[in-house]
């Protein structure tokens, strides 16, 4: 693994020369570079985080740009320059991100990955395997004991929603209510609405807010959602975001205005299946996405949530992909808690055909091989999901559930009516509401809590 240090990039200059197309623009770079960290006149802090910031965009432009065909030269500038933006932005010293090998790299592989591999095997009996992840669940995730013994056993479950700020959007993903050629009624709200549409679900006891926005560079900006967190934690709320990916910087001011958490779904790690469902916009950059946890836990990003979306690959290669990615940044970042989801695509914009049917059994073998391989981590359930299926699934080894949820900005009203599904970004299976969803919950057993402090 390369531990080249920010002066020793100009070693790569005459390759870069040679074989660079925007050779004279990344090589005048690197001399703003070395003259930024030279010992006599050291840039300030300011100018130092500046270049790194635009070090990091050139590792992510190389990556996109020779995807799949990465040479030993390529590799090792991908790697310096990420030391050197690390370096420039005063983080301190970490080996160099690997995200990209470890998704693909057996050795990874802990005792309880492969367990979890093994019982992703049809043939593996089910019900041997609900027991397991019952069992895991319960040990790791005790609730306070029921008023009647055979509640004694029951987890605890986070309850939360998520507030849509914007369904302004530039991608053509193909199986998304919000890409960019669909004609629908576009919302984005103010840092004031969408504390607005906060106390609404307040109202309804919900404390945990997951705020979700599309990607439209120049209006959905680190800074429109740092104002939108502070003024959320301003009010008592706890505040995880789901995001277009941000650079290292970004997510620092995010923790900094106090999101405790990120979501980020990688959609499939199949690189050719990546690129064939995101035909154009920013989200075409995989490996961009890929390393967006790398970047917030570097950040200091205290939650790091995973997922992909199921039905666009094969759901077994995708799902062990996604635990050597989360083995991977447990080992990087050893205090981070962990998250993940396996949302189900049940219905998609006309056009687009779900190539992957995965069944409930599926679903119930998935989340339960993720509980053996993370015993600790967050599992989170969706109202993508029928009612019934969720709390079968909650009864098992979900610890984290959205209650009373809606999808498109604006989407919650104070008489409780709601938006139209077409202004919404997926339709909702589950549409009980948070009283309802505690309700059956705490009857089943559990504790329910309204924030990652059990309160």
């Amino acid at each position: 693994m390369s531990t080249v240090t920010l002066l020793e990039l100009g070693r790569f200059a005459d390759w870069i020369r040679a074989t660079d197309d925007h050779a004279e623009h990344h090589l005048a770079l690197l001399s703003r570079v070395e003259r930024a960290w030279d010992s006599t006149a050291a840039g300030s802090p300011a100018e130092r985080i500046s270049l790194g910031q635009k070090v990091e965009r050139w590792r992510y432009q190389h990556l996109h740009e020779h995807a799949g065909a990465l040479t030993p030269q390529d590799e090792a500038l991908v790697d310096a320059l990420d030391g050197a933006a690390r370096q420039l932005a005063g983080r301190g010293h970490l080996a160099p991100r690997q995200t990209r090998h470890a998704v693909h790299d057996p050795k990874l592989d802990t005792e309880s990955l492969r367990q979890s591999c093994a019982a992703l095997d049809p043939s593996y009996p089910l019900a041997k395997l609900i027991e397991r992840a019952r069992q895991l669940t319960q040990l790791h995730f005790p609730g306070a004991a029921g008023s009647r013994p055979e509640h004694a056993a029951g987890h605890r479950m986070l309850l939360y929603a998520p507030v849509y700020v914007s369904s302004d959007c530039v991608n053509y993903c193909l199986y998304c209510g919000f890409r960019y050629p669909r004609q629908i009624a576009r919302r984005h709200l103010s840092a004031a609405e969408s504390l607005d549409q906060a106390r609404i679900l307040r109202q309804r006891g919900v404390r945990h807010i997951l705020i979700v926005g599309g990607e439209f560079p120049s209006r959905t900006t680190p800074a429109y959602y740092r104002e939108i967190i502070r003024a959320l934690t301003a009010d008592g709320f706890e505040v995880n975001i789901e995001t277009a990916p941000q650079a290292t910087e970004a997510y620092a001011e995010l923790v900094a205005a106090g999101a405790c958490g990120l979501s980020l779904y990688q959609e499939t790690y199949d690189e050719t299946l990546y690129a064939k469902y995101h035909i154009r916009g920013p989200k075409t950059s995989y490996h961009w996405r890929l390393e967006t946890q790398d970047r917030a836990a570097e950040a200091g990003m205290p939650r790091l949530g995973f997922g992909i979306l199921l039905g666009l690959a094969d759901p077994r290669a995708d799902l062990l992909a996604m635990m050597r990615h989360a083995a991977y940044l447990v080992d990087r970042f050893p205090d981070r808690t962990l998250a993940f989801s396996l949302p189900r695509i049940h219905e998609a914009p006309e056009g687009f055909e779900i190539p992957y049917t995965v069944s409930d059994e599926d679903l119930v073998r998935f989340y339960c091989c993720l509980r053996i391989a993370f015993p600790q981590a967050f599992l989170v359930l969706s109202t993508r999901e029928r009612a019934e299926l969720r709390n079968t699934l909650a009864k098992i080894c979900i610890t984290q559930m959205s209650a009373g949820s809606s999808t498109a900005p604006g989407g919650y009203a104070a008489n409780g009516s709601a938006c139209a599904d077409s202004d919404a970004q997926f339709p909702l299976s589950d549409h009980r509401s948070p009283a309802e969803v505690a309700a059956r919950l705490e009857q089943a057993g559990m504790e329910v809590t309204w924030t990652t402090s059990g309160t």
